[in-house]
């Protein structure tokens, strides 16, 4: 497998921002893992597609995001808590 570029939207910059420095270090230690495997075991992908292609989850929180292979890139959409994320 390939390693892959993580880009991050301005909205996802700005949920992260938002969130407390231990919360935060744990979704960026997880995101970084993105490069190396897009599809990990918290994984899943997302029904309907609007909002993202798929998501993972670090704890209470969840980090959506699409996949371009051809460009071998993970754009990260959004990042939020499970009970806000999805509206």
């Amino acid at each position: 497998m390939s390693s892959y570029t993580i880009e991050i939207t301005s909205k996802a910059q700005k949920d992260l921002k938002k969130l407390n420095p231990a919360i935060r270090s744990r979704i960026e230690k997880e995101i970084l893992k993105l490069e190396l495997d897009q599809k990990p075991q918290q994984f899943k992908p997302l029904m309907g597609r609007k909002i993202a292609q798929y998501r993972i989850r670090v704890g209470d929180y969840r980090v959506l995001y699409d996949l371009y292979p051809e460009d071998n890139v993970v754009l990260i959409l959004r990042i939020g808590h499970r009970k806000e994320i999805y509206r």
